[in-house]
């Protein structure tokens, strides 16, 4: 699933699944581990380069083509900075719905730091 968000008057699928985390985390070189701080002392390149990750796995799901790069993605919030505040509540709203509810089985997830019993 994704989301459209309107970055300076164009319609943009977003979706921050796995496959968009995997992309952050190379372009960035953080961790799986890094990303639960995310928020936390986020850069610009950061902001960037999860925008740009968000909107390639949404057009990739969306069957859309996506020719923009990092540059592009900055050019865009020079016209529309609100697009950030905009991208970056579909981010916390799909990557704290993926992590904090049940699984498909029903399974309730481990509070974090939680080690499973034997």
């Amino acid at each position: 699933m994704y989301e459209i968000v309107v970055i300076n008057k164009n319609d943009y699928p977003v979706r921050f699944g796995m496959n968009s985390l995997r992309l952050f985390c190379k372009d960035t070189g953080r961790t799986l581990q890094d990303l639960d701080k995310l928020g936390q002392d986020m850069s610009l390149d950061d902001a960037c380069y999860l925008i740009l990750n968000g909107i390639k796995d949404g057009c990739r799901v969306s069957g859309k083509e996506c020719s923009l790069d990092i540059d592009q993605v900055a050019d865009l919030l020079d016209e529309d900075f609100e697009a950030l505040n905009k991208v970056l509540e579909v981010f916390s709203e799909q990557f704290s719905a993926k992590f904090s509810e049940e699984d498909k089985e029903g399974n309730v997830k481990a509070p974090k730091g939680a080690k499973a019993k034997k």
